[in-house]
């Protein structure tokens, strides 16, 4: 390879690099005069020598003669121009690209949640995807918090306290409330509890204990643990334990009043959860994000059958 065609790889690797050095030379190629291409760029004459001299400083090469006239490319600089033509060329594509597919909505949104609440989300999945069906929609069921920070998610639904995290906005969806229950099964089995014989009944609750969940841990606090009979990970597998009458748990009110197979147990107690949308403030204003994001919003009602 020749030293000319090593300067020009060495100058191809810059590209990217150095793209304002790049496009001020490439259009000094085109335009002859400092005038016309300071002009052109909206920038200042000595913004254009200044450019110009570090690019040519960096490649060790001389880009331009200067005379009365203006400046003339040398062999260098048109191949300088060349490589600024394709550049800039592509850049332009790779716009159009870019707007096309945002105004199309084409691509995906990831979403992490728990699997419990999932459910609230679908009619609003469903008619966001009637309106851009090119739209794709991944889920991520996990208690674990992902961060969107690092792009493992678009967007997160998370239930409690409003988040404080600065590089991420919230918004307010629902509201769920929640109230202790038992199944008709149990109620045969072992009487209908009230607040003075609580150690006398069996209870069911999440295996995990974080201090958000506030039903979880009035269970842990008023019962005694050998009266906890059945334990778990997943709020669906106490929901089933529930139903099938092994002690008394907690599901959203809704759920407790549209199912007979439940009876709610006025014992004191009822926690009120709120429902966030979260995304990262860098995301929020991308057409794809903001318009699933208003969906959410102008979802009239929410509900939960598992939580």
């Amino acid at each position: 390879m020749s030293e000319y065609a090593m300067q020009v790889c060495i100058f191809a690797e810059m590209v990217m690099d150095k793209w304002n050095e790049l496009r001020t030379a490439y259009k000094l190629a085109q335009l002859k005069t400092l005038s016309a291409t300071a002009q052109a760029l909206s920038v200042h004459r000595s913004t254009v020598m200044r450019h110009v001299d570090a690019l040519e400083e960096n490649l060790g090469v001389t880009l331009f003669q200067r005379n009365d006239k203006g400046y003339i490319p040398t062999e260098a600089g048109l191949e300088i121009m060349r490589l600024g033509e394709v550049t800039d060329s592509q850049f332009s594509q790779l716009t159009a690209r870019l707007k096309t597919k945002e105004q199309t909505l084409a691509g995906k949104i990831t979403i992490t949640c728990v699997a419990e609440i999932a459910g609230m989300l679908m009619p609003s999945i469903k008619q966001y995807q009637c309106q851009h069906p090119k739209m794709r929609i991944d889920i991520i069921g996990d208690l674990r918090n992902f961060n969107l920070e690092y792009g493992e998610a678009d967007l997160a639904v998370r239930v409690g306290s409003k988040p404080e995290t600065p590089d991420n906005v919230p918004f307010s969806l629902s509201e769920i409330k929640l109230g202790l229950c038992a199944s008709k099964n149990y109620i045969e089995d072992f009487g209908m509890p009230n607040e003075r014989e609580l150690a006398q009944h069996k209870f069911i609750a999440l295996k995990d204990r974080p201090e958000h969940l506030l039903w979880n841990e009035w269970i842990y606090h008023h019962v005694p643990e050998e009266n906890i009979v059945v334990s778990a990970s997943s709020q669906q597998i106490l929901t089933h334990a529930l139903f099938t009458g092994c002690g008394i748990g907690v599901l959203p009110q809704e759920t407790i009043n549209n199912n007979r197979d439940l009876v709610a147990l006025s014992l004191g107690e009822e926690w009120s959860i709120p429902v966030w949308a979260l995304v990262h403030r860098d995301m929020v204003k991308m057409p794809k994000i903001r318009k699933f994001v208003d969906t959410l919003l102008a979802q009239e009602k929410w509900t939960v059958d598992l939580f």
